[in-house]
């Protein structure tokens, strides 16, 4: 099964498997050779060649083809890229959802093998290094993030996987959620994104960068059921909340630091569109606006073009990796995450993919996701650092971005 967005497929067909530059079709758990050569090539070849809709993803990792750099130890050994053809598309409602498969996580133990304060030190280590690259010149912002990893007595089965995602989406509606059933090649991803990469309709393209970040703490954020007698008590109460919310919007609307953040990837986006798009088209269409979700709220902006390519290959080549997870300048940014994450990012920070049969595409940015993995379940969060950063905010940035997420794993209400 696969889920985008709220849509759902019963049933995969062939699915493509990108392991560098090597390719094979996945089919009634037969193997064949598809392509060798540049990944985007043949995930371009894929994608033309194979009729129907697909769904899929594509890894970070792949952004050693877009920049020759040097890259970090791949611990995770999972596909560069995996993308199946999908059948048996239903209209899902996630309010509709029998309580029983919300249940079924809650049967799971699981227990975080990854140490907080240990990790603390690390995280903002790496950030005073990053500062250091920029008072030198190197850069100007670099995305970094940390791994969480979470433990199980026993493989991860798919129902228990799909039981941990449905609750993660109670937990914090998005609109680019997914669930991606690799389980055939040994792997589960779900996804809680709310950002999205591309999104191709006929010749227009658009990007919606996300960075700037606050945390919500407030009843309303947290949707606590409301009681059947208010009370005045509780409408003093749910008052006070949204006065106080009000007031984390506003400070985060008008963050100079966060703001500056922001442009610099707009900018960076508008260069990556510009590459792809006729001259004079590339244009900003909202700046600096705020996006609420249960547990945060974001600043988001969106970027527009009109395509004079509608070649899959060099639309992803001019644009891969996102730039919201990357930084400024995009090359330096990425050998600098390279060299201080040490490990490859792996999924994280690629595209989750959903194409459709005319050739139009959405791509979410791989942010928020699990990775179901034999008996463990990794988790990453990030977050985007700039010279005024502190490091302790950044560190309580990356802890926020953890909290739908542990609601569902650990079944808290």
């Amino acid at each position: 099964m696969m889920i985008f967005g709220k849509k759902m497929w019963k049933k995969t067909e062939e699915t493509l498997v990108v392991e560098g530059e090597k390719s094979f079709i996945l089919e009634n758990s037969q193997k064949k050779f598809f392509r060798k050569g540049n990944p985007f090539s043949i995930i371009s070849e894929f994608i033309r060649e194979f009729e129907g809709e697909k769904v899929g993803y594509i890894s970070y990792n792949l952004s050693r083809f877009v920049e020759k750099i040097k890259v970090g130890e791949d611990d995770l050994k999972i596909p560069d890229s995996a993308i199946s053809v999908v059948k048996g598309k239903e209209e899902i409602d996630f309010q509709l959802i029998p309580q029983e498969s919300l249940e079924i996580a809650k049967k799971t133990e699981i227990i975080k093998k990854t140490e907080d304060d240990k990790e603390k030190g690390k995280f903002i280590s790496r950030v005073m290094k990053i500062r250091d690259e920029i008072f030198k010149g190197n850069t100007y912002q670099v995305n970094i993030s940390r791994r969480i990893e979470f433990e199980s007595k026993n493989y991860i089965k798919s129902q228990e996987a799909l039981s941990i995602f449905l609750r993660y989406y109670k937990a914090q509606p998005v609109p680019y959620s997914a669930f991606l059933d690799f389980s055939n090649l040994g792997f589960i991803i779900a996804s809680g994104s709310m950002e999205l990469f591309l999104e191709k309709n006929q010749r227009q393209i658009r990007e919606c960068p996300i960075k700037g970040t606050r945390r919500l703490e407030s009843k309303i954020s947290k949707n606590i059921r409301q009681p059947e007698n208010k009370s005045i008590e509780y409408y003093n109460e749910t008052k006070h909340a949204e006065i106080e919310e009000e007031k984390i919007i506003q400070e985060l609307k008008n963050n100079e630091k966060e703001k500056a953040e922001n442009l610099i990837i707009v900018d960076m986006v508008r260069n990556d569109l510009g590459k792809i798009c006729l001259p004079g088209t590339v244009k900003v269409n909202r700046l600096f606006d705020i996006e609420k979700y249960t547990t945060l709220i974001h600043l988001v902006s969106e970027v527009e073009g009109e395509l004079k390519t509608e070649n899959l290959e060099e639309i992803l080549l001019a644009t891969f990796p996102p730039a919201s997870v990357t930084g400024a300048p995009k090359k330096s940014a990425m050998e600098i995450i390279e060299k201080l994450e040490e490990k490859r990012r792996g999924p994280y920070c690629g595209a989750i993919c959903y194409f459709k049969e005319n050739g139009d595409f959405v791509m979410s940015v791989a942010i928020r996701i699990f990775l179901a993995l034999k008996n463990k379940i990794f988790y990453w969060t990030g977050c985007g650092i700039t010279y005024d950063s502190d490091p302790e905010h950044e560190w309580e940035e990356s802890i926020t971005k953890t909290k739908a997420f542990a609601r569902a794993l650990f079944s808290e209400e």
